[in-house]
């Protein structure tokens, strides 16, 4: 006895035109792939960068200013001073704040002295009405350090000494801040 087996065209319909849109979209897939493009920094920045956490990120009025703290009375002054900022658990014993009111901080890396300290550069976009504050770590640092708070075009906007020199202010009076922005 032979059995006779026969498929209609109409129920395979559906399967073919699933077959075809599958095949379509594979070769839209291959024509139009976007490629992304991968970021390479240069080998001699990567030796020197400093990885950073955002804390926290808002809106604030007032002119550009800059400030390490490296303490819990000063984290308390800063959250004090603006009623915004979330509660954050920082930790004196293993990490230092960078705060920027007006301006983002985009990278930051630090340099070796011949004295022992560590010059570290913070580079920020000065943007109206934003703050950034940032957090790294106290021990990649160290205890003796001088941060610049450089621009888009690398001028100092600020420097702070840790520790602050005696009877010296390291900090770049704000006319002289004035004068960068209206440059």
């Amino acid at each position: 006895m032979h059995r006779f087996f026969v498929i209609e065209a109409r129920r395979l319909l559906p399967l073919l035109f699933l077959l075809v849109l599958l095949v379509s979209l594979s070769i839209y897939d291959n024509f139009f792939r976007s490629v992304e493009q991968q970021v390479s920094v240069p080998e001699e920045e990567v030796k020197n960068v400093l990885t950073f956490i955002t804390a926290d990120r808002g809106e604030l009025e007032s002119s550009a200013q800059f400030m390490v703290i490296e303490s819990a009375e000063q984290w308390a002054a800063l959250q004090e001073e603006h009623a915004g900022i979330p509660d954050y658990p920082f930790n004196e014993t293993y990490e230092m704040a960078v705060r920027a009111v007006n301006g983002e901080v985009k990278s930051i890396q630090m340099f070796p002295q011949e004295d022992g300290s560590v010059q570290v550069q913070v580079r920020v976009n000065l943007e109206p009405n934003v703050y950034h504050v940032v957090t790294v770590e106290r021990e990649q640092v160290g205890s003796a350090s001088r941060w610049l708070f450089l621009d888009e075009e690398d001028r100092v906007l600020q420097e702070v000494v840790i520790p602050p020199p005696e009877g010296e202010d390291t900090a770049v009076p704000e006319e002289a801040v004035e004068e960068t922005k209206a440059e």
